[in-house]
Formats: C-alpha cells, structure tokens, sequence
C-alpha cells in the first residue's frame, strides 16, 4: 500500500502538520491504528511537562507517587514489642501487631530462624526415610517376596 502524505490539524495548538509517508508506514509497522493528533512541537512540549502539569493526570487519592514527588502519608502507631511510638505507611487497624523497625527487624529475623530450623529437620527427617531399613538377600528374592505368584 502507497502512502501519501497528509495534512492534520493539532489538538492543542489547531496548527496544522503534515503526517508524513515515512510516519505512516512506521505507524503501521507499530501496529498503530489512530493517526497522531499532536503536532511534532507540541508533542515535544507534553513530553517535557511534568505529570501532575497535565489536564489528564489521574488522581487516585493520597498515596499517588509520580517519581517519588508526592511524600508518604505516614500513621502513628505504638510498637506492639517495645511501645515506642512510630509512623508507618498504613492505617494500623487493631488486629494485627505493628512494630517499629528495629522490633520488627528482631522480629523477621527469628521467624527466619525458625523456618531454616523447620526447614533443617524436615530434611533430616526425609533423609532417615530414605535410608530405611535394609532388605536381605538377592533383589530376585526381595522380588519374589514383595510381589507374590497369583
């Protein structure tokens, strides 16, 4: 398919531009199905603002972090081991602990512990099954004596 070049009008700045053969071939290749509705210039400048500059810009509440410009909103809370008060990143909601991060570092670090342990044993266990009692006599006989003639 031949394409020729084509006159568009900008969405921003009502300027026109010309969509060229070139553009439109890599458009198609892209797999791109809408012609572009910004001119070069004004593309170029909507890709120099910032986000939160744009009419678009979605606004999902607080917690909405463009690059890290929106700061944290942070919760008071009393440390569940030691009762020092801290600030986490969530409503502390009553029915699960909340540390600070040294009690909570504490903490993991047991729970880490305790799951190599587990971890350990549950190895050691499976090793003593392998090793199983040891069957007498020829792999014949075991044969004859694990399945029986019928």
């Amino acid at each position: 398919m031949a394409f020729q070049d084509r006159e568009l009008a900008c969405r921003d700045c009502g300027g026109g531009f010309v969509f060229t053969a070139g553009e439109q071939e890599f458009y198609q290749s892209k797999g791109l199905t809408n012609d572009p509705v910004r001119c070069p210039s004004c593309r170029a400048t909507r890709k120099m603002m910032r986000p939160e500059d744009r009419e678009e810009t979605p606004h999902y509440g607080v917690a909405v972090s463009w690059g890290g410009r929106t700061p944290r909103q942070l919760h008071v809370a009393h440390c569940f081991q030691c009762g020092q008060a801290t600030e986490v990143p969530f409503v502390p909601r009553g029915d699960r602990p909340v540390y600070c991060s040294n009690c909570y570092n504490d903490v993991r670090s047991k729970q880490e512990a305790q799951a190599a342990a587990e971890a350990e044993a549950m190895a050691s266990r499976l090793s003593h099954r392998a090793e199983g009692p040891a069957l007498e006599g020829s792999a014949e006989e075991r044969e004859r004596v694990a399945l029986p003639d019928l």
